[in-house]
């Protein structure tokens, strides 16, 4: 008879703490990552890590986090939707001279909408020889593989920031700033690409111009940023006029809206001759900030294999209003 098998009148064997016991007791990131077979100073090279690379890359997720332009998700493990309610406009000020007159009884419409609050996840591993190995000679711990792990998950959250998710749950979406619901569209006026060899700055000004007043005409008057590709990027850095003392650039970041110069930044995960002009407030575009790249560890059955699974609760929203309108214009070829 093997003796840790519990018999009737026997004594109960001590149960350790596994995972799924964890679980049911604190579902928190904090939990899961006191399970770290890594001594702590071994463990905190790892954490650095992903703290370093965390905003590579990132260009729409780091202005959005910059701006203040965040959604704190409390308990984000549980949560899976996010619901908000958009409502019309409804009744009118009044102007009297009592101030006990009674207004007309105004009944707001209203709609919900709802985004589904996926993980970003990217993981690696290490062999226990691999380990012992680096401890044995001293040498430092290789840490190239969370790194990598990490840039996955930042990219990936900034390409769904820019062209969402291909994915739904229960009928809700995740879209990005181009594919934006309500989006306007905004066809460059000779047709043409930005780095056509012909396209003039003055052309591309009166672009940029026409985004604004197509933001405008949905009263979403700014402050804007611009997102544009990298090679459109390096067009703008070209003369505005031939032998001029500007760059198309320098021309386009005179323009004031919202209290503020335009503001233009180069996305290398927007499609090709896309463009993106985004009103910055929290009514056109925020981040759900529930967990921000962090790294999870745990051991396989038997010991021989640690693993790390870089995870991050960021979800970009995009939103319109009540009666359709949005503060994203993108641009195109015709």
């Amino acid at each position: 008879m093997r003796a840790n098998r519990y018999q009737p009148g026997g004594t109960a064997p001590t149960r350790q703490p596994y995972l799924a016991d964890l679980l049911l007791r604190d579902l928190s990131v904090g939990t899961l990552r006191s399970l770290s077979p890594l001594p702590e100073d071994a463990q905190r090279v790892i954490d650095t890590t992903v703290v370093n690379v965390g905003l590579d890359r990132l260009v729409v997720v780091a202005d959005l986090l910059a701006e203040g332009l965040t959604y704190n998700l409390p308990d984000p493990m549980g949560v899976m939707e996010l619901q908000w309610d958009v409502q019309s406009r409804a009744g009118f000020a009044i102007r009297v001279m009592n101030p006990s007159a009674r207004g007309e009884n105004q009944l707001p419409d209203r709609t919900s909408r709802r985004l589904p609050i996926y993980l970003t996840t990217d993981d690696f591993n290490l062999g226990i020889r691999t380990l012992r190995a680096s401890q044995r000679v001293g040498a430092p711990l290789d840490t190239s593989g969370i790194a990598n792990a990490t840039r996955n998950v930042t990219e990936a959250i900034e390409d769904a920031a820019i062209n969402g998710v291909d994915f739904t749950v229960n009928g809700n979406s995740a879209p990005g700033i181009i594919n934006a619901p309500n989006a306007n569209n905004f066809v460059y006026e000779t047709g043409t690409a930005w780095d056509n060899a012909g396209k003039t700055g003055e052309e591309i000004l009166a672009d940029v111009m026409g985004m604004v007043d197509m933001a405008q005409a949905d009263r979403r008057f700014g402050p804007y940023n611009l997102y544009i590709p990298t090679t459109y990027g390096n067009k703008i850095n070209a003369d505005f006029k031939s032998n001029g003392d500007k760059t198309i650039r320098m021309r386009l970041e005179e323009i004031v809206a919202g209290g503020r110069p335009l503001r233009i930044r180069v996305a290398d995960k927007l499609p090709a001759n896309r463009t993106a002009l985004v009103q910055m407030t929290n009514d056109v575009i925020d981040i759900v900030d529930g967990q921000s790249p962090v790294a999870i560890p745990w051991t396989s059955p038997d010991g021989f294999t640690l693993f790390w699974l870089v995870m991050a609760i960021m979800v970009p929203r995009v939103k319109d209003d009540y009666d359709d309108h949005s503060g994203i214009v993108v641009g195109f070829t015709s």
